[in-house]
């Protein structure tokens, strides 16, 4: 079981580069985050593959408050100066305040 930090971690490079989408969910009293790579259309909705649309949807039950972000498109910071901790604050303040949420994006 990972706590936020952890998982941040071994996101941050994910963040730093703004081109993966990060699901963000609670398992228990830990966190997951999971990247992906998807296809925007151009109205702003995503195309997942099968096999991600499945892995989010399993996401999304085990956790319906997830959340979706990007470096890029979301608001986590400064990328070029984003460290483990400001991304921990910037994912743990997309969460509690239910930005951003997985429901909406898949």
């Amino acid at each position: 079981m990972a706590n936020l930090r952890t998982t941040a971690q071994q996101v941050l490079e994910e963040a730093r580069d703004g081109i993966a989408w990060i699901a963000l969910y609670k398992e228990g009293r830990g966190w997951r985050a999971s990247c992906f790579w998807p296809d925007l259309d151009r109205d702003g909705g995503f195309t997942f593959d099968p096999d991600d649309a499945q892995e989010l949807e399993a996401i999304l039950t085990t956790d319906p408050e997830a959340i979706f972000v990007n470096g890029y498109y979301t608001n986590l910071g400064p990328m070029e100066g984003m460290t483990r901790e400001s991304l921990t604050s910037a994912l743990r303040w997309q969460y509690e305040e239910h930005f951003n949420q997985l429901a909406e994006a898949v």
